[in-house]
């Protein structure tokens, strides 16, 4: 034995009661029959989980076989173990759905606060609790207006169709008004030998129709307030501020149409487009009654982010390709982009891949520009797109979630 070896094992002789510590401070873990062998002293750096606390996880422990059993997910525990080892390092497998992985991680008492913001970046939020107003009938009120879908089958459905049967029967006197009067003005002045024309327009039945849609809208509204277990769900929802929009818009068009004291249609015509305007958000009252259509516009208000840097990149490459477009085409004589807008013009429907062609390069170098700014347009859009697609999926996969987990709460 040379001296290098006699050294080596004098350390090995003078490490031996380290060893032995160590081997003393293992545990064996199983998971769902997969052992797992892990030092004690790494579990206690969280003392207050399941596992870092010693008479927490005492109930679990096997005296026969001298091992913690539980009956777990085993992959998800990888991440648990994982935790402990590198610590405050939570991951998890991209194979195991959020739900699973939260609830093992309640079970195992991590960080309350680690799991939150977890949930935060992971999950699409859900609204689990719905407040109910004290008294039954404005508890039924309340239900049967804002949550029809949790009243017992046929009801549900039948107040549902109620609801998008009204809605879309009270558009069409909005489209019976804007056809006539946006697009066939003159026209229509010329049929009716009349040189004036009375606003709104309205046919017998398309009047009835826009008396009875303005009722039942205000009906709705109202009993929605008056049942509302606290104003500020009226307040912070805006179906309620389109509903008022919606009445009050439809009926100063009704008052116009019963007093006939306009006497110059262009003097009232650009104020009653923009009356028109408002009553076209009649359409939206279907977000209330449509489940996929109320995960479309909350996808929109969870991607906020997303879409504004997507309007931030779509205005950088506008203004850098527009300005690049308009310097090299301006040269050519057959150029149609006049002026530096006609650039920002062009690059805005080169970037959307629109292409109208009333604008477009005609040098070979301008033509280069434009190519590399459609593909650059391209990636701009993929990418939001793509993650706006996810967030919507997840919501629609959460749907079922979402209805056994509601919970219904009496507002004091």
């Amino acid at each position: 034995m040379n001296s290098r070896e006699i050294s080596n094992f004098q350390q090995l002789i003078k490490l031996h009661p380290l060893l032995k510590d160590e081997q003393r401070d293992r545990i064996t873990i199983m998971i769902s029959g997969k052992k797992f062998i892990v030092q004690n002293r790494q579990l206690k750096v969280f003392p207050e989980t399941l596992l870092g606390n010693e008479d927490k996880r005492r109930i679990f422990y096997d005296n026969k076989l001298h091992v913690y059993r539980f009956n777990r997910h085993p992959s998800i525990f990888e991440s648990i173990l994982y935790y402990y080892l590198n610590p405050g390092i939570l991951i998890r497998p991209p194979h195991i759905e959020p739900e699973i992985f939260y609830d093992e991680l309640r079970f195992w008492n991590i960080d309350e606060s680690l799991i939150e913001t977890f949930i935060e970046e992971d999950m699409i939020p859900l609204d689990n609790i719905r407040f109910l107003p004290v008294q039954k009938w404005r508890r039924i009120i309340w239900k049967t207006l804002m949550y029809p879908e949790s009243i017992h089958f046929p009801y549900s459905e039948l107040v549902i169709g109620i609801c998008i049967l009204t809605t879309l029967l009270s558009s069409i006197p909005f489209i019976g008004e804007i056809i006539p009067t946006v697009t066939e003005l003159n026209k229509l002045q010329n049929i009716l030998n009349v040189e004036q024309i009375f606003f709104p327009l309205y046919i017998r039945s398309f009047y009835i129709i826009e008396i009875l849609s303005i009722t039942i809208f205000s009906i709705e509204l109202n009993l929605r307030i008056i049942s509302a277990p606290n104003f500020s769900l009226i307040i912070y929802d805006i179906i309620n501020f389109l509903d008022l929009i919606i009445i009050l818009s439809s009926s100063i068009c009704l008052i116009s149409y019963h007093l006939h004291n306009i006497r110059y249609i262009n003097n009232f015509l650009s104020f009653y487009y923009w009356l028109l305007i408002l009553k076209s958000f009649r359409i939206y009252r279907l977000a209330r009654y449509m489940l996929h259509l109320r995960l479309l516009y909350k996808t929109i208000a969870i991607c906020l982010n997303e879409i504004c840097a997507l309007i931030i990149s779509v205005i950088f490459c506008m203004l850098l390709f527009g300005t690049l477009i308009y310097i090299i085409d301006n040269s050519e004589p057959e150029s149609n982009t006049r002026n530096i807008l006609d650039g920002f013009w062009l690059a805005f429907i080169t970037l959307t891949t629109l292409g109208y062609g009333d604008i477009y390069p005609r040098s070979f170098e301008a033509r280069i520009a434009a190519g590399l700014c459609a593909l650059i347009g391209i990636i701009i859009f993929s990418m939001p797109t793509t993650i706006i697609f996810i967030k919507y999926t997840k919501l629609i996969q959460n749907k079922w979630k979402q209805n056994r987990n509601i919970r219904y709460l009496i507002s004091s």
